[in-house]
């Protein structure tokens, strides 16, 4: 039986083929042989340093917030969503 399409669904995926590029076999073997705890740990750095950027560039590019707003903005761009907490 096929199941139902969701356009949505297709577009969100498509539109993230189309940033990652072409998918580097090489790259993907690593991935596999790693365990699970060694791609979570990854995972968690990777996400660790883009929290670190985008602090970083929020202080730089807005050096008067107070701490309750630098965290608001630091998650709403992390969040991809500019009405968080508003």
């Amino acid at each position: 039986m096929d199941q139902p399409t969701d356009p949505l669904r297709d577009d969100a995926i498509e539109a993230l083929r189309q940033r990652l590029g072409r998918l580097d076999r090489r790259q993907i073997a690593a991935w596999q042989h790693m365990s699970p705890a060694r791609r979570l740990e990854l995972a968690f750095q990777a996400y660790q340093f883009a929290l670190d950027v985008v602090r970083l560039t929020e202080r730089r590019d807005h050096p008067g917030l107070r701490p309750n707003e630098l965290a608001w903005r630091v998650t709403r761009r992390m969040q991809g969503n500019p009405r968080l907490g508003r």
